[in-house]
């Protein structure tokens, strides 16, 4: 109990540490960001991965988020669904820094059996994002960031606790977009760090879109994503990993 205790006030100390770091300057806040006029002017969010396919342009929103992930029929549970509903919180500070909040909300988990159903609050993630590279003539912007996730959540199911544990994570990630002409590409690269690699999955995230403009509101999008487990958490004997939503730490998810 003692050790859960302190691995909680942990994460509520480096969330405190981050936020002390972001507040001297989070007064001056850019609501156009890296988007306007004589700036970038295509802002084309991902649809499918929107909590790690993290966008290079630096924007001030409050952005909704409803995501379903479908839990396959050959995992222990036969099947189910997991939701969440979110906001997500981004503040520019200029044209090349931000501070992100991309993870928060409400998770409603169902499982087909085995698993008593479960709901409760997600993990709280925050961090800061940089335009490394950003010109606007050419319509190319990289940006790098990092973001922290505590593990603040209440989710706990059949005597397993998928968020509160553990040390919370770290995600690396670069991400990039370009327009050509009526086309706009976007990927995105990062590795989301378990800190507790006995606890969680460590894994690497990569995305990629395209969009094409029909009309000033109009863009049609193609994302594809992939996750890929790369040091497997020692919590669960499991070979299917929660990704984006929830964090199995399942010892065999990478094999």
């Amino acid at each position: 109990m003692r050790t859960k205790c302190i691995k909680s006030n942990l994460s509520k100390l480096i969330l405190v540490f981050i936020f002390v770091l972001v507040a001297p300057v989070a007064g001056a806040v850019d609501f156009e960001g890296s988007l306007g006029e004589g700036k970038h002017t295509r802002y084309i969010p991902s649809v499918s991965n929107p909590l790690f396919n993290e966008s290079p342009y630096i924007t001030t929103e409050l952005r909704p988020i409803l995501l379903r992930n479908e839990i396959p029929a050959d995992f222990v549970t036969t099947g189910g669904t997991i939701d969440i509903a979110a906001l997500e919180i981004r503040v520019a500070l200029n044209d090349r820094w931000g501070i992100i909040a991309s993870k928060d909300g409400y998770v409603d988990m169902k499982f087909d059996a085995v698993l008593p159903d479960e709901h409760g609050a997600a993990n709280v993630s925050l961090g800061v994002k940089y335009a490394a590279y950003s010109n606007p003539k050419t319509n190319r912007i990289v940006s790098v960031g990092v973001v922290y996730e505590a593990p603040v959540g209440h989710l706990q199911t059949g005597g397993i606790d998928l968020k509160r544990a553990g040390y919370g994570f770290i995600d690396y990630f670069v991400t990039g977009a370009m327009v050509l002409g009526k086309w706009g590409l976007q990927g995105n690269v990062g590795y989301n760090q378990a800190l507790d690699d006995d606890h969680d999955s460590s894994m690497i995230h990569v995305s990629a879109a395209v969009n094409y403009q029909i009309n000033d509101v109009v863009y049609p999008t193609f994302e594809i994503n992939s996750f890929n487990v790369q040091d497997n958490g020692n919590r669960l004997p499991f070979d299917f990993e929660g990704l984006d939503l929830v964090n199995f730490g399942s010892q065999n998810a990478g094999t």
